[in-house]
């Protein structure tokens, strides 16, 4: 099951996407797909944190009360990684769009065929990293997890490994960092960052010299001497994902 939402404040607009979805439905089958729409982004808001999350978001940026682009934010400050596609009348927020990893950033009058084109490659993306589910064996028993869910490992006490999830939580495994990492790599997202700790580029938000800004505010320590090398790891992620 795939959950798209759509937030738009103009009636016109929001029914437009909507019929836009509905023929992307009709012919893409081998997706089960639901709709759920919205009027304004606190609306939006307010669902995903009462109800949970969407695996895409379609987003106006001009909406009555907040930018779409600010939607996304607090979005990503709710540790929400679903996919952002941009639907706007102008350029001025790419930027902003870019800063909370948006899949793409469309403009209005936007073409089927571009929308289609974007959902194609949300969606694809999604299907990849849905086939990377881990399974750890915890101190609190054995865990199921989708790696994208995953935001860093760290070593730990007596060599444990933890394992730092979106939702917040922290599961202790018994292997070494390296074993770890190779669990995780198939999700091409994740690089080894020093000795111990693994990290997901998806939810960088900042990368300094003594320590790297997550997208839920945490800041976490690493080597200094893998400084440059990090920062070059994450330009070539931001360039791919852009694409």
């Amino acid at each position: 099951m795939i959950n798209i939402a759509i937030c738009d404040d103009e009636p016109q607009e929001l029914e437009r996407a909507q019929i836009f979805l509905g023929k992307y439905i009709q012919e893409h089958p081998q997706y089960e797909i639901t709709i759920v729409s919205f009027s304004a982004p606190l609306e939006l808001l307010s669902y995903v944190e009462e109800h949970g999350s969407f695996d895409v978001f379609l987003l106006d940026v001009y909406m009555a009360g907040m930018l779409g682009t600010d939607a996304a934010r607090e979005l990503r400050q709710l540790d929400d990684s679903g996919e952002i596609i941009f639907l706007t009348t102008s350029r001025d927020h790419a930027i902003d769009a870019f800063e909370v990893d948006a899949a793409k950033y469309l403009i209005k009058p936007y073409t089927e065929n571009t929308i289609f084109s974007a959902l194609d490659k949300v969606l694809g993306r999604l299907k990849v990293e849905r086939r990377h589910i881990i399974t750890l064996k915890t101190s609190e028993g054995m865990v199921r997890l989708f790696t994208r869910d995953v935001v860093f490992t760290q070593t730990g006490r007596n060599n444990y490994q933890i394992v730092h999830t979106i939702q917040g939580e922290r599961l202790e495994v018994r292997m070494t960092a390296s074993e770890l990492f190779e669990h995780l790599t198939p999700a091409k997202y994740f690089v080894k960052c020093g000795a111990s700790i693994n990290l997901n580029l998806k939810y960088i938000r900042q990368i300094r010299k003594d320590t790297i800004v997550l997208d839920s505010g945490e800041h976490l320590a690493y080597p200094y001497r893998v400084y440059k090398e990090l920062k070059e790891q994450f330009l070539c992620f931001q360039m791919s994902t852009g694409e």
